[in-house]
């Protein structure tokens, strides 16, 4: 019966099949409240409000109010056996009448665009339809099981993620608010600036040099822009942009805390209003953590043309704990992962490679895979990968870490140790672009 929720403003909005036969409250002996019960336990949603709406294809069709008289502190539905316990006030909304329509329940539901690519600002929607709300929640759900990195990576990108045919509107003033859809379910609103503090903390080690946490500054708050133009949902993970609050910062960080804290304020503080564009449209800013001493150009990751997505030189990377790796797999293992028998002998051949010397297309057992392929299926750290068979072993040696296209941000941070400043960074990384100014 129930699909979906959404916690907005101590508001549950639960989802409901199209099908739904509302009858009396009762469907195949079991009551709506059980229902209800039954789903906030098995999700364990942590819901502490008075309110809880009733939706279907985008109309509310019920609205359940709660005693105010629980304590929120022993809040736990499973003690309430008794809807008389719980439940205050119902209301049934008749669809013959004039029925409420949920207009901008979440003013900021959005698509989700997989770039770092990670973010959130004041989203507008007109209306919320049933499957949109599916697919957001299963992104939202999906994104959970993803953990934060100290270097964050723009790894889940498709085709339709990064496009150069938006038109940009001329900005007259920064943002002011940004939407967040956070990984534990909730939905949160904050600060521009602050929301950049939040992903500059959890994208980029707060360790490296000024100039190297200014120009992930500038390529948030572009890539946050962009997403705000596409109408796209903001995350806290990798699938967007990695952001993490004050209570993380201080799990982080420890005793270095005011230290680091100020530091990031100071990056965003004095990048503040800039952002990036290519023939007057915001960029797509992409970024990875570590290059194998090239980035790579967009279109051998994402089959898309980007003039200012081009492989560059990054030899700063080489020195850096993220540039070599080791993956070791049993023929079973491997063997599985690939979908051949286990008895199945495997031979290597006819590796080939792009001017970025990541893999173009390898050949295992007569069946032929791209470098991405490989790195996907083995869960490798880059498509710049050496291969050795050795005792019954495969074994990935890989160079850097990340798909590679855009800024390096272990690049950045040689630069900048280098004595470059973060415009000069900008515009190693990303061809022919310029840096405006919204203020």
């Amino acid at each position: 019966m129930i699909q979906n929720y959404i916690i907005k403003n101590n508001t549950l909005y639960l989802y409901l099949n199209y099908d739904y036969e509302f009858s009396s409250f009762n469907k195949k002996g079991k009551s709506i409240f059980s229902q209800i019960k039954e789903f906030i336990n098995n999700k364990a949603i942590d819901f502490k409000g008075n309110k809880i709406v009733l939706i279907v294809s985008g109309i509310i069709i019920g609205t359940i109010f709660i005693n105010s008289n629980i304590s929120h502190t022993n809040y736990n539905l499973k003690e309430y056996t008794n809807e008389t316990e719980y439940v205050n006030k119902v209301i049934i909304n008749d669809f013959l009448d004039e029925p409420e329509y949920i207009i901008n329940v979440n003013d900021d539901i959005d698509d989700n665009i997989n770039m770092k690519v990670k973010q959130e600002e004041q989203i507008e929607q007109s209306d919320i339809t049933e499957t949109q709300v599916n697919k957001e929640i299963n992104e939202t759900k999906s994104n959970a099981i993803k953990d934060i990195e100290e270097i964050s990576h723009n790894e889940n990108i498709s085709d339709n993620d990064i496009s150069s045919n938006n038109v940009m509107e001329e900005p007259t003033k920064q943002q002011n608010m940004v939407t967040i859809y956070r990984s534990n379910g909730n939905i949160i609103s904050v600060e521009f600036e602050d929301y950049l503090i939040g992903v500059v903390a959890g994208e980029m080690p707060a360790s490296f040099d000024i100039e190297a946490l200014k120009t992930q500054a500038v390529i948030a708050r572009t890539y946050a822009l962009k997403a705000i133009q596409r109408n796209k949902k903001l995350t806290d993970t990798a699938s967007t942009q990695v952001y993490i609050d004050d209570n993380q910062m201080h799990t982080k960080w420890g005793n270095d805390y005011d230290k680091y804290y100020n530091k990031i304020k100071q990056a965003v503080s004095d990048t503040k209003g800039l952002f990036i564009t290519y023939n007057g449209d915001y960029i797509d800013a992409v970024y990875f953590a570590n290059s194998n001493g090239y980035t790579e150009d967009a279109e051998n990751v994402w089959g898309n043309t980007f003039p200012y997505l081009k492989s560059v030189e990054s030899s700063w990377d080489i020195n850096t704990n993220r540039y070599e790796s080791k993956k070791n797999f049993s023929f079973a293992e491997a063997s599985s992962k690939l979908g051949f028998n286990i008895d199945e002998s495997i031979q290597i051949y006819n590796i080939l490679r792009n001017n970025s010397h990541r893999v173009s297309s390898i050949t295992i057992n007569d069946k032929t895979y791209t470098g991405i392929e490989i790195r996907n299926i083995f869960n490798l750290n880059s498509a710049d990968f050496d291969i050795e068979i050795n005792n019954n072993e495969i074994i990935f040696t890989t160079y850097g870490y990340g798909h590679g296209v855009g800024l390096s941000q272990y690049g950045a941070n040689g630069m900048a140790k280098a004595g470059y400043n973060y415009e000069d960074i900008i515009k190693y990384y990303y061809h022919n672009v310029e840096i405006k100014n919204t203020l």
